[in-house]
This record gives C-alpha cells, structure tokens and sequence, in this order.
C-alpha cells in the first residue's frame, strides 16, 4: 500500500487525466454497442479474420488481429482492446517526458492530445487498423527512445519488428522502417544493430508477402499501390504532356473538373473499369503504376502542386471536408449508426456483412446501436474536443525549433519529428489526403515536441530532485548520483 500511495503522490496530475480518459471510453462503449464500422473496409478486414482472404485493395494485417481476438466472441472485446491501446499510449508518452526530466505537468499535456482526442477515440470504436498502427509506431519509438544510449541489436530489432507489422496494418509502415533505419545509420550505430532492425522488419511483411502470392500470384503487398499512385495524378495529369502508349490512354483522366484524387478509384465511373480485371488486378495495377510514374516524369511541377495543396489540408483550424462529405461522415459519431454498406453485401470469400458479424460474434449481427443519453454527449463532445490541424502544426513546429535550437541536446527528438511528419506526408504523395491518417501522427508529434525541451542528459544527471520526488528509479535515468566533491558526471553519447 505504501508504494501505492507513494506513486498517488508523484504522479497525482497525470492520474487525474488517465482517470477522466478512462471515463470517456467507457462512455464511448456505453454509447455505440458494440462497435463502430466504416463500411468495406471493416467488412474486408473481418473477412480476413474469418477465412483468411487478403484483400488486394489493402494490406490485411488488422485482419490478423481482429483473428487474434476472435475466441473473444465479441466487437465489445475488439472495442476494448483498442480503448486500451490509446491509454497505453497516452501513458507511455507520460512515462517517456518523465524519464526524459520533465516535469509532471508538461509530460501530461504531452499526453493530453492523446488521451482526449475525439478522433482518436472514434478510431479507437472503428473496425479499422488505425489504432493497431499507431501502438506498433509507438513502442518502436518507446523502444528506441527509452535509453537511446543503447545501441544494442536486440533494440533496433524490436523496434524494426514493430515497424515491420506496422507496415502490413498500412504500408505507412514501410517508409517510417526507411526513416529508422535512415536514423540509425547518421548516429553511428553500427552495422549490427542496423542490420539488426532491417532483418527484424523485413520478417513479417515478407511473411505477408508470401501469403499474399499464394493468393494471388504476387509477392506484394497488395495490388493497389500503382492504382493510388495513378490516381494521385489525376489531380493534374494532362494527356497531350503525359502522351501514355495506347494500353495506357483509357487511364486519361474524364472531361471536366477534376475531383479529389482517391474517388478516381472508388468511383462508379472510374477510368480502372475500361480495363479489364478490374480495379485491382495485377495486370491494371501495372499500367496505372506505369501512368503515373510517366505523369509525374512529364508534369514534376503539377505532382508538387497537387501533393502539396493536398498536404496543407492537415493544417485548417476547421477539418476539410476532403475527399468528400461521406467520407468525412464516417469519422463523426453523429452519424455512427449508418450502415455504408448493406448488410446483405456479398463479403471477400464468401458470406455477406451480416452473416460475417454473425460468425465472428457467434450470435446475430452486430450494426452499431446508439445508446442514449451517451451518444448524444459524446456527439457534443465531438464538435469541440479534438485536435485542430493548426495545433497539430503548431506540435509539430515547437519539435522542429527545439531540434534546431538545441540540436544534440534534443535527444531522440529527431526521430519522432521524423515518424510525424512521414505519417502526414506519404498519404498525400501517394494517393491523397485523409482525415483519419492525420491521428497516428499525433502521439510522435507529441513526443517530439516533449523531447525537444527536455533537460539535457547531462542536467538529469545533475539534478537534486530525490527518486522518492521524481517516482522514477535509477533505471528511468534521473536518480541523482552520489558523487565525490569536485567530480562531474561523465559524458554520454549524443544523439539525436
């Protein structure tokens, strides 16, 4: 009890903030039973967990887990778990600023944005892997960060095995295992621990890889990233510049006013449907690959233009209605119990939505149910509690200037600044902009920014506050050492 109560006392604040963040997700539960779905793609990962189907439009791995969470036998315990997750979160970003020496309250507003994002708790209560995705960036980052003095193989591994499963829960992953590895490489770590992390990262999505080729004959993947990458063009692509060879040209984008770049894809009259196979065979995906990489070639300035027009969207003080209005209604809680897709529609492999809900929650169907009076307090509290795109860039400004400003003092702030602006940036470079891939930037954005003004190492070790004060241990990294008169610490390894 007397420990209890000791950690009661030094971290009172943050316990405050983990307690009312605890509230709100249970209100969350309580207000949309038993989950949140977002149309096909929920339908898509379920079919995954139920039979093992890759869908080709999208990496599958949240499949995996929703798999690993079936003997549950309910959307509930799916919920739950990814409740969790953002509190894991949240308190991992609290425990990293506190072993990085600050103090108690400027590591819990790190956390804050977090623990009281409305979107992040909409994602949190959606079938999706958004929530998966950002815990695996965030314990790479935990992993790496915690003693970043370490340079150990068994270190880079882990976090190189997190990005690894990151990238088959979205392929985001990929670039942010390149930025890590990038990382590794400018602080001198050595080829083991490089090697290290690269090997580690290349195991699961080539173990991906290899199912995916034994269901559809191409060790990828998906057979999507040509078609985005097409259909990132189609923000500016012209024919008579681009001049495409004749197996490309029906991918010339429609007459007219151009629309956001991703309903070029899902769109009934999409240019992929005047070619055979579909949106997603491997034969369209080629050509649109093929398209694209020429339009970009011939038109470099109309590509920076759209990327960027479309990467500023991450910024507004009011959210964009981008790609357009029923996207963005997807992510709103008012409008949570709207079926997107029918019930009764035809799911990857077999089966329909309803009857895929039925068998994984071994009973009826599971269509989101809105629960009074909670659904209407969490709909209010939707309309102001969220992270505004200009504070996000705010975060992520502050990271940059401590960066700047106190360089090798900045420990580890670097490589979060690094994942956060990777996160915001790919999705437009690739295809478009999004609402929702704007959530798992948050907490490395907030990391950074919390690191960059942290104290030095070297004032940690200086600093007379007593464990019994911080509640962090020796191995957290402020215990004062006991040092003869006249002697300073020595010096540690700079990183960055």
């Amino acid at each position: 009890m007397s420990v209890l109560a000791g950690l009661a006392r030094r971290h009172w604040l943050f316990g405050l903030v983990l307690a009312g963040a605890v509230v709100l997700r249970v209100l969350a539960m309580l207000a949309f039973r038993p989950i949140m779905w977002f149309g096909g793609d929920s339908a898509s990962y379920l079919a995954t967990a139920l039979r093992l189907v890759l869908d080709p439009s999208r990496a599958g791995g949240y499949g995996f887990v929703l798999l690993a969470l079936r003997p549950l036998r309910s959307f509930a315990a799916v919920a739950a778990a990814q409740h969790l997750a953002g509190l894991a979160i949240g308190t991992g970003i609290y425990l990293l600023a506190r072993r990085r020496g600050l103090p108690a309250w400027a590591a819990t507003l790190a956390a804050v944005p977090v623990l009281f994002d409305a979107y992040q708790l909409q994602l949190e209560s959606d079938v999706l892997p958004d929530v998966a995705f950002e815990l695996v960036v965030f314990v790479a980052l935990l992993a790496v960060l915690w003693s970043p003095q370490e340079r150990r193989p068994v270190v880079a591994g882990g976090a190189g095995l997190a990005l690894g499963v990151s990238a088959i829960l979205w392929p985001v992953g990929l670039a942010l295992l390149a930025v890590l590895v990038v990382w590794l490489l400018v602080r001198w770590a050595g080829w083991r621990v490089t090697a290290a992390a690269v090997v580690a990262g290349a195991v699961p999505v080539l173990a991906y890889c290899s199912v995916f080729y034994a269901s559809d004959h191409e060790f990828a993947l998906t057979t999507s990233d040509g078609v985005f990458l097409w259909a990132r063009t189609m923000s500016f692509a012209d024919c008579a510049v681009v001049r495409p060879p004749a197996g490309e040209r029906a991918l010339c984008p429609p007459a007219g006013p151009r629309m956001a770049a991703s309903l070029y894809v899902w769109s009934g009259d999409s240019p992929l449907l005047r070619l055979p196979g579909g949106r997603f065979s491997a034969r369209t995906n080629a050509l649109a690959r093929d398209f694209a990489l020429r339009a970009v070639a011939a038109q470099p300035g109309g590509y920076l233009a759209a990327v960027g027009h479309d990467a500023a969207l991450s910024f507004y003080w009011d959210r964009p209605v981008h790609p357009d209005a029923g996207i963005v209604d997807r992510y709103s809680f008012a409008d949570a119990t709207t079926a997107w897709v029918p019930p009764d529609m035809r799911a990857p492999g077999g089966g329909t939505v309803a009857s895929d809900q039925a068998a994984y929650a071994g009973g009826q169907p599971a269509p989101t149910r809105a629960v009074q009076p909670f659904a209407s307090w969490l709909v209010s509290y939707q309309r102001y509690a969220y992270l505004r795109g200009t504070l996000l860039g705010v975060i992520l400004l502050a990271g940059l200037a401590g960066i700047l400003v106190r360089r090798r003092a900045a420990y580890g702030a670097g490589l979060a600044w690094a994942f956060a602006v990777t996160i915001v940036a790919v999705p437009p470079m690739v295809v478009d902009f999004d609402l929702r891939y704007l959530v798992p930037a948050v907490p490395a954005a907030c990391v950074a920014a919390a690191l960059a003004f942290a104290p030095r190492p070297a004032d940690q070790r200086r600093c007379t506050t007593s464990p019994a004060d911080t509640g962090i241990s020796a191995a957290g990294g402020t215990r004062t050492s006991s040092l003869p008169p006249g002697s300073t610490p020595a010096a540690s390894p700079d990183s960055s």
